[in-house]
């Protein structure tokens, strides 16, 4: 019995090697690494024949690319746990490489009870391998080539938004200044749309990060709808909302990817509802929770195709939507937005009905009453009539029924105007030509409601067009003008907000101060300013502040250095936290997580960009209500012409006048005039230490300045001059720098 077990035993472990060797590489090796056994696939892979390989020391037959490190790393752990498992990378007799994933046992002698040879079983995973290096370049290939093709639709772009921003500043008729708003609103939705391709792929990696900000969910959600009114005419579809006048009307969210998911909301609902449908946008905040829909009567989405909506590269496979093109990626990008911003979206639909989509955000918010409820109440009292024929109300009626509810307006529906009232309202698509020209002539004053802009009215004043969407500014805007008869045939640029409180700078460029001074006067503010970081902690000691901007690198104590002092002098006094914001050109998510985030609380840039810097002053300062503009501006023309820089885009950017530009620049190249020979001295002298600083103060004038160019090539000089890299040319960026800073002149 005992041989029959002993021979079926012996016949299994037979089957078990040939097993082994049919569909694994196979070898062993004794304690000295001397190959003692080759199977047949090994060799034919490895090209070698056994007798070139039997015998033979393995890392003399076979070579690898294991590191010494790494054998000492695998012995130990066959030492300990008596296998290793790994993947390594070898090489034929051809010099070809392949990858194998490996297993090594030890075969213990039964005996002596001790290691007597290693059993190496393996398989080749040389394409598995491969291909996943060729996705890693793949997927550092479309990283460039996202981010080249990001500039390349940047460039055109920005030369588009200019004009368009040129011919808003002139005096046109109010639907050509509603054209140029949609291009100016449709080129900046473009631009965050670029942004978005970008995201796309950090938010599959994790890299991605939310951002919230106060802002106004009115004003931002009003301008989204506003960007897709003229694709919708394109097919006849009206975009109706209701923005709840209750909500808040400052949140605290990421503004821009709630904008972003309405914009895919819109863009998809509009792309998939028939001509003359109809687009709903409804807005609510519940218990801390802003709550958005977008509803359509579209050609809805079957329940098969529902659950993987949210899925990246899909879209419906119903016939009916075959030739609508799309990457399906926007709902996707959706979906992991809102999974950041911990909130849910779902969908409700029903093929050839329509579809709802709706996200729920947790939002933060100061003041439970709108302020729009203020600015609305000097129209609860007039007596309106709604003219609708028959009494049988449409969508557009009822659109605005809703807000005329909500803010408790005094509407009656009507079938006739031959009573009095104050103010008469009528959908334009509905009435007749006789009934407009009665209108017209009647001298009393009307509102009509339009699905799309139509000039019949423009040069009556007694008649005022309120077209689809509308929103509680927009309705404000509209009684406002009819109201006080104001001509809608011009538009008048808003005055600048005024804002109260004093605030203190931390900046050590002299041009930069001056350009600051200019831009705060403007906002009515009043302000100190400290030269260097030291300079600002005394003057802090001394004064009360609303707000401080703090530049990052500054002479005798840094502007982290000088924060973090300010914060630890209010802990030991008991002071209440005065808000800083970092004033820097360093813009890197990295140094604002890692070096910045424990002293500043908000972040301006360089370049200033205005609508930045009013952000910050509605976030930590009080709006001042009177607004009373005591700055005359300057109504004369200048006739200095400015070289070597784009004054009209200064002159807009930064709300300056000529004047205070012409003086600016002659500040600007004064200051450049003594830092040059500084810097040129610095270089012959290879200084890198004064290289770095005097970059550093040219980079900060020109950055203000828009000076793209010298911002560009005194970054470099400062990044090489910190890093001490000898072989550099500094003298080459020096020659490039001196003639751009010499096209600068004043004529």
């Amino acid at each position: 019995m005992k041989s029959q077990d002993l021979y079926r035993n012996q016949q299994l472990l037979t089957e078990y090697k040939n097993a082994l060797d049919l569909s694994a590489l196979v070898f062993k090796i004794d304690l000295y690494r001397n190959i003692t056994y080759v199977n047949n696939n090994l060799l034919t892979l490895s090209g070698y024949n056994e007798i070139e390989v039997v015998g033979k020391k393995l890392e003399d037959v076979i070579q690898n690319d294991v590191s010494k490190g790494r054998i000492k790393n695998i012995l130990k752990e066959l030492r300990k746990n008596g296998f290793y498992k790994g993947t390594i990378k070898a090489y034929k007799k051809n010099r070809d490489y392949f990858y194998a994933d490996v297993t090594i046992a030890r075969i213990v002698d039964v005996k002596y009870t001790s290691s007597s040879e290693y059993i190496v079983i393996a398989n080749d995973v040389t394409k598995f391998i491969d291909a996943k290096i060729d996705a890693l370049k793949a997927a550092k290939a479309k990283e460039y080539f996202l981010s080249n093709m990001s500039h390349e639709i940047r460039t055109p772009l920005n030369a588009i938004l200019g004009f368009v921003n040129l011919l808003i500043d002139e005096n046109v008729s109010l639907k050509h200044r509603n054209y140029l708003n949609i291009i100016l609103h449709s080129g900046e939705n473009l631009l965050t749309i670029v942004n978005d391709i970008l995201d796309f792929s950090k938010l599959r990696s994790g890299e991605f990060t939310i951002e919230p900000v106060l802002f106004s969910i009115h004003d931002e959600l009003s301008h989204t709808m506003e960007l897709f009114v003229a694709t919708a005419n394109i097919k006849n579809i009206t975009i109706t909302s209701f923005i709840n006048p209750d909500i808040p009307k400052e949140l605290y969210a990421d503004a821009l990817r709630i904008k972003q998911i309405l914009s895919n909301f819109l863009s998809n609902a509009i792309k998939f509802t028939p001509l003359n449908g109809v687009v709903y946008l409804e807005a609510n905040v519940i218990e801390n929770k802003l709550i958005l829909s977008v509803s359509d009567n579209g050609i809805g989405i079957p329940k098969k195709d529902i659950k993987n909506i949210f899925s990246a590269f899909t879209q419906s496979q119903q016939n009916s939507m075959n030739s609508i093109e799309g990457t399906g990626l926007g709902l996707s990008i959706c979906n992991k937005l809102v999974e950041h911003m911990n909130g849910e979206i779902k969908v409700e639909s029903e093929s050839g009905v329509g579809s709802k989509f709706i996200v729920e955000i947790p939002v933060e918010y100061k003041e439970e009453q709108c302020k729009l409820y203020d600015d609305i109440k000097e129209f609860q009292d007039l007596k309106m009539g709604l003219y609708v024929k028959d009494k049988k109300t449409s969508f557009i009626d009822k659109s605005f029924i809703k807000y005329a509810d909500s803010f408790n307006m005094n509407v009656e529906i009507v079938d006739n105007l031959e009573r009095e009232f104050d103010i008469a309202l009528f959908n334009h698509e509905e009435v007749s030509e006789d009934f407009k020209q009665t209108v017209i002539g009647s001298g009393k004053k009307y509102i009509a409601l339009m699905n799309k802009v139509h000039d019949d009215y423009d040069n009556y004043s007694n008649i005022s067009s309120l077209c689809f969407p509308i929103y509680c500014s927009k309705l404000h805007a509209i009684f406002s003008k009819l109201i006080n008869s104001q001509s809608q045939s011009t538009y008048r640029t808003k005055d600048t907000r005024k804002f109260i409180g004093h605030i203190l700078i931390a900046e050590d460029n002299e041009a930069n101060q001056e350009l600051i001074k200019a831009i705060l006067i403007k906002y009515g503010v009043s302000f100190d300013i400290a030269s260097n970081g030291l300079e600002a902690l005394i003057l802090y000691k001394n004064n009360h502040y609303d707000l401080v901007l703090m530049d990052e690198q500054m002479p005798l104590m840094n502007g982290n250095k000088a924060s973090k002092k300010i914060i630890d002098y209010e802990k030991e006094n008991g002071l209440n936290h005065t808000p800083i914001s970092a004033l820097t050109a360093n813009i890197q998510k990295v140094v604002k997580e890692k070096g910045f985030s424990k002293v500043f609380d908000a972040f301006l840039t360089k370049p200033i960009i205005l609508n930045d810097l009013e952000n910050l002053f509605i976030k930590y300062l009080k709006l001042d209500t009177i607004q009373v503009d005591l700055n005359v501006k300057d109504q004369e023309h200048t006739t200095n012409i400015i070289e070597g820089i784009d004054s009209t885009k200064l002159l807009k950017e930064l709300m300056l006048s000529s004047n205070e530009l012409t003086q600016l620049i002659e500040l600007f190249v004064k200051k450049m005039v003594d830092l040059l020979p500084r810097l040129k001295d610095a270089i012959q002298n290879q200084d890198y230490s004064n290289i770095a600083i005097l970059s550093h103060n040219i980079k900060g004038s020109s950055s203000n300045f828009r000076i793209e160019s010298l911002k560009n090539y005194t970054d470099e000089m400062e990044k090489m001059s910190d890093n001490k890299n000898s072989k550099y040319n500094y003298m080459k960026t020096y020659k490039k720098i001196y003639k751009i800073i010499k096209e600068i002149k004043i004529k």
